[in-house]
């Protein structure tokens, strides 16, 4: 909806800028003097408003540029207030001709221009206002000075027209103000986009306007006439992409990078949650309902953990470590606390576990880190982080129970493996004991092997001659 009402705006902006165009031309062609006179005043007000929103917002600007704008708009509005009351016609100054205004107005785009130039610079800098005030002040007051006391270069000839260093002035403006046009472009990150777009349409208008006000002749022509116009369409860009913005949506302009900050604050913040929620290792916040003393007896602190001690923040991981149910999203947790066997080698170790490990019911083990937090000798909250180990002691425990069985596997294998004493009469075997014993024993000992009797056919015939002839 604030993009549609954006764009709405700036649709019946368009008609309303179009429409007071229109009748200011047709004012310049009835009455030149009050043509000139509201273009000239109109941008009066606005630069002094930038003034006066800049200013009253100097302690919370985080963008010192828009400050060093508004205070350059103080001065440049006054010395433009004075080229309008001394324009040839109005009767203010009746001594002096069109020169006086014509040198007033190059005054006051040497100061814009200066404006423009230095703003971007403090955009991430701090703008001492005050020094910078009393500095411009006085630079304003020894231009205006020189040109009322006739020190300053004439700019108008009645009968011949613009001076050659009038002429040069404004080619130098124009130099400044499209290096102000590349400058805000080069920054362009620090500027809302809208802001950003309506001040480089403001310059490269102002642009336009300087170059027709280095070829008219005579102040109440028609190259006068059209600068003006520009001047007056570059202001009204000026004053919706400061004034407006600034009213309607300061965080657009007058406190962007604040609000660039919150935004990366919150991004950051979902990033921090969406690792916490996902993550398969426990992550838990421990508060406490009061302080706890970290010099009192060892007893009182578990009583005082145990009763005072509550988990304000946790993952579904942990909550499911300790038996509890996952915690909804936007709700309190309520999974319970760390064992107490726990919390007393939280308190024996000073408040800072790096890596513990512990069991939980005799049937599941945990490890990690347990970190209190503590100001001024009291315990305010502390941070975990538990893994689920016990598979991995498990497989640990199984790896352990074949290692012994193989080592014992191999060891039998080498007892057998060497020479073993043997009777050539009755074939017993001497064991590593000395005794002699039968070679199915030693083996059933030594090689688990069990043994079956039988005969084979050679003593079959030999035992038992008249049921098995050799024959058969």
């Amino acid at each position: 909806m604030t993009g549609v009402s954006n764009k709405a705006d700036q649709h019946s902006g368009a008609i309303l800028t179009g429409a007071l165009v229109a009748a200011l031309a047709l004012a310049a062609y009835a009455n030149f003097l009050l043509f000139h006179a509201v273009v000239e005043f109109f941008t009066v007000a606005v630069a002094w408003s930038i003034f006066f929103l800049a200013w009253n917002a100097r302690r919370n600007l985080d963008n010192h540029a828009l400050l060093a704008i508004g205070v350059g708009s103080l001065f440049m509005g006054l010395a433009d207030a004075l080229h309008a009351l001394a324009y040839r016609g109005m009767g203010v100054f009746p001594s002096h001709d069109a020169n006086l205004p014509t040198q007033l107005w190059i005054v006051a785009r040497y100061v814009q221009a200066a404006t423009l130039l230095s703003a971007p610079f403090f955009v991430r800098r701090k703008l001492p206002a005050g020094p910078v005030i009393v500095v411009s002040a006085a630079v304003t007051a020894f231009l205006l000075g020189s040109v009322f006391f006739g020190v300053f270069p004439a700019c108008y000839v009645e009968g011949f027209g613009l001076t050659n260093f009038k002429v040069v002035s404004e080619y130098v403006v124009i130099a400044a103000f499209v290096a102000a046009i590349a400058l805000v472009i080069n920054r362009r990150k620090e500027f809302e986009p809208s802001v950003r777009r309506q001040i480089t349409t403001s310059l490269v208008l102002t642009v336009a306007a300087e170059l027709a006000f280095t070829v008219y002749t005579d102040v109440y022509g028609l190259a006068n006439a059209a600068g003006h116009l520009l001047r007056f369409v570059s202001f009204t860009f000026l004053y919706r992409a400061i004034l407006v913005t600034g009213i309607r949506r300061p965080y657009d302009l007058l406190y962007r990078n604040l609000a660039r900050s919150e935004e990366a604050l919150r991004q950051s913040d979902e990033r921090y949650r969406a690792f916490v929620a996902n993550t398969s290792e426990g992550i838990f916040r421990l508060e406490m309902r009061r302080p706890l003393p970290v010099d009192i007896p060892e007893a009182d602190q578990i009583a005082r953990l145990l009763s005072d001690a509550y988990i304000a923040e946790c993952n579904d991981a942990y909550a499911r470590m300790q038996g509890g149910e996952p915690v909804p999203a936007g709700s309190s947790p309520s999974a319970p606390l760390p064992s107490m066997a726990l919390l007393r080698d939280f308190v024996r170790s000073g408040y800072r576990m790096t890596e513990f490990e512990t069991c939980v019911s005799g049937q599941r083990c945990l490890a990690g880190s347990f970190a209190g937090v503590i100001e001024n000798g009291v315990l305010v909250r502390a941070w975990g982080v538990l893994r689920d180990v016990t598979e991995r002691n498990r497989a640990t425990e199984e790896r352990e129970r074949l290692i012994k069985e193989l080592k014992k596997a191999l060891a039998e294998v080498q007892t057998l493996s060497g020479l073993l004493p043997m009777c050539a009469g009755c074939k017993k075997i001497r064991d590593d004991k000395g005794y002699w014993t039968q070679v199915e024993s030693y083996l059933e000992r030594h090689a688990r092997v069990q043994f079956s009797h039988g005969l084979c056919p050679d003593c079959l015939v030999s035992l038992y001659p008249d049921f098995f002839p050799k024959s058969e």
